[in-house]
């Protein structure tokens, strides 16, 4: 990131003498011409600022025509597949990434996964003070499995509700302890204990595991897992979003099912993905067009001549003029549609021509779509201009940090430079404006020295010593 490069500013002289406006002027004139190389220097880096300002907005432009390349690019290879569900109150369809059209059936939705939580069934007087073990030591259970090591309350102030909680957390078994305060009663407080995922989990507190063995009252649920048939094979899950049962596909079960209720999952085409597509294509292919043609002929910005301008109108050219390898149906983007308003590149969407294709032109155009050497192609030439790391663009921009970056050194050296020039000058002048009110002081003493000889030698009090003529006075009285 490129240094904000100092600023040069005139010193105010300070004189005394009757010069000191001239000798400011003096200070203001050679900072104004040592001025003129720094400005030079802050308009080519300002320039290349904008330069940057301008690239950066072709180069999201291009971005985001690039993702819409390889949007359509997947949807003509998994010919745009979409999962859905025939009631999503029961079954959701999260995502579908299927390559083929397929349906699945779910019934006999007896349970979804739920999260066990207990609490102690009896309270306790305080949190901090009362006793919850007879002997400082319990054990957590989950499952039937004692989790280890046992929890020790035996330190100071740990036998209690606040220090079990506590133990409890710091296992790390998935589960969470909280104290309670019900506000009532002798005996407010009480530990809760929930599980930190669904499914069908129990959990118990066992007080002197080593020795009596007391279970600790827990009243409360133990939670359940997701239990259904798929295509008739029966499936419980701990958790209610299924991601393994259908490769390619993710769902959730939302409800349950009542007598003979199922629920289709189907991965079927959808052409409105495509017309989708193609209306993002046209607003991003004409925000990109735009920018474009703002760089170019008589009133072009500063990118001007610059060789990405034309490289990625070329790109664009090879978009619009790609055909697809058919001999019939959709071979190119006007069969679907797509039409130029002017010879500007401006692009419009016909979506009454696309509604009108046939089940047989739709199969085509996502061969159109999916060809090896069509978006996929054109999508990865326009990212290598766009990417952020890798694209000539931020190749571009690095060169401009550098040169910014070199423009700051040079206008930071000639402000050094100017700064210690008017410092040196001042202080001459300074210097000379001092030798001046000190000649000024010195004429001044010697004035009133030449006028007091005259009034006391000759009696003329005149102080313009250009017309005294002294044969003119009194010395005649003595000859």
């Amino acid at each position: 990131m490129a240094t904000t490069p100092s600023t040069l500013t005139p010193l105010t002289f300070t004189g005394l003498s009757p010069y000191a406006k001239d000798f400011q002027s003096i200070i203001t004139r050679s900072v104004d011409i040592a001025q003129l190389s720094i400005t030079q220097l802050n308009n080519e880096a300002s320039d290349i600022s904008s330069e940057e300002q301008l690239a950066t907005g072709i180069q999201t432009a291009v971005g985001n025509l690039a993702t819409t390349l390889s949007n359509l690019n997947s949807l003509g290879s998994n010919q745009s597949l979409s999962g859905t569900s025939s009631n999503s109150s029961l079954v959701q369809v999260n995502a579908s990434s299927l390559a083929s059209p397929a349906s699945f059936t779910i019934s006999n939705i007896t349970s979804l996964a739920s999260t066990a939580s207990y609490s102690t069934t009896n309270g306790y007087a305080n949190a901090t003070s009362t006793a919850v073990s007879s002997t400082g030591s319990m054990q957590l259970v989950i499952n039937g499995t004692a989790v280890t090591p046992n929890i020790d309350l035996t330190g100071s102030g740990n036998n209690n509700l606040n220090g079990l909680a506590s133990a409890i957390n710091a296992l790390n078994a998935g589960v969470t302890a909280t104290v309670i305060n019900t506000g009532t009663g002798a005996t407010p407080y009480f530990l809760s204990i929930s599980a930190n995922t669904t499914g069908s989990k129990t959990i118990q507190l066992v007080d002197d595991p080593n020795g009596a063995q007391t279970q600790v009252a827990l009243s409360g649920t133990a939670g359940a897992n997701a239990d259904f048939y798929l295509q008739g094979q029966h499936i419980v899950s701990p958790t209610n979003t299924i991601t393994s049962a259908i490769p390619g596909m993710t769902f959730t079960i939302a409800g349950t099912t009542s007598g003979n209720q199922t629920v289709t999952l189907s991965a079927a085409s959808d052409s409105s993905q495509i017309s989708d597509q193609l209306e993002t294509f046209v607003n991003q292919y004409n925000s990109l067009q735009q920018l474009l043609n703002a760089q170019i002929g008589p009133k072009a910005g500063l990118l001007l001549g610059n060789s990405m301008i034309g490289g990625i109108q070329q790109a664009l050219h090879g978009i619009m003029n790609f055909r697809g390898g058919g001999t019939s149906g959709v071979q190119t983007l006007e069969d679907l549609g797509m039409q130029m308003a002017d010879n500007t590149g401006v692009m419009s969407f016909n979506s009454a021509t696309f509604d009108a294709l046939t089940p047989a032109q739709i199969q085509t155009a996502y061969s159109f779509f999916a060809s090896p050497t069509g978006f996929g192609t054109l999508a990865a030439t326009l990212t290598s201009y766009s990417d952020l790391v890798t694209g000539s663009i931020a190749g571009q921009e690095t060169q401009w940090t550098t040169e910014t970056t070199n423009l700051s050194s040079k206008i930071n050296t000639l402000v050094d430079q100017a700064n210690q020039m008017q410092s040196t000058l001042a202080a001459k002048l300074q210097a000379a404006d001092s030798l001046i009110v000190q000649m000024q002081t010195q004429q001044q003493a010697l004035t009133a020295a030449i006028q007091s000889l005259n009034f006391t030698a000759f009696g003329y009090s005149n102080t313009n010593t250009s017309t005294f003529n002294p044969s003119s006075g009194s010395s005649s009285s003595g000859g």
